[in-house]
C-alpha cells in the first residue's frame, strides 16, 4: 500500500526538526502533485560580502526544496542526497525567493528532481537537480 503523501503543515513541522534548514527559514509555501514550492526571506546574515544571497544559501533551497518534496510524497520515509547540481543566474538583494521543486522520478531505490530558485520579482536565480538514494 503506497503511503498517504504528507500536508503543508506537516511537512513545515518537519522543517523545524531540520536545524539547518529551519536555522535558513525554509517555509513550505504550496504543493502540487509533482512536487512544492519552499520559500526564504534573504536576510543580512544569509548575505554574502557582496549583499547577495549566499551561494550556499541557493543551494541548500534547492536541495532542500526536491528532498523535502521526495519526504512527503514518500509519506514521511527518509532520503539522502547523492548528486546536487546548481546554476547560478543572477544575485537576490531582498525579499522572499522561492524554490519550486518538481519531481521528475521516484523509483525503489533512487529519485531524482529539478528546482528553479525565483527572486520577488519572479525572476529565475538559479536552476539545479538533485539525486537521492531512497533509505
Amino acid at each position: 500500500m503506497k503511503p498517504r503523501p504528507l500536508t503543508r503543515n506537516e511537512l513545515n513541522e518537519l522543517i523545524l526538526q531540520m536545524p539547518f534548514n529551519h536555522l535558513l527559514g525554509f517555509k513550505v509555501t504550496r504543493l502540487f502533485k509533482d512536487g512544492l514550492s519552499l520559500e526564504c526571506e534573504v536576510t543580512e546574515l544569509k548575505q554574502n560580502g557582496m549583499g547577495t544571497l549566499h551561494g550556499g544559501v541557493t543551494a541548500t533551497m534547492v536541495d532542500a526544496a526536491i528532498g523535502i518534496a521526495l519526504i512527503g510524497q514518500l509519506g514521511g520515509g527518509k532520503a539522502t542526497t547523492v548528486e546536487l547540481s546548481v546554476s547560478y543566474l543572477r544575485p537576490a538583494t531582498h525579499g522572499k525567493v522561492q524554490a519550486r521543486a518538481r519531481l521528475l522520478k521516484v523509483g525503489k531505490t533512487l529519485a531524482m528532481g529539478t528546482a528553479e530558485v525565483h527572486d520577488p520579482h519572479g525572476r529565475m536565480i538559479a536552476s539545479g537537480s538533485a539525486t537521492y538514494m531512497i533509505l
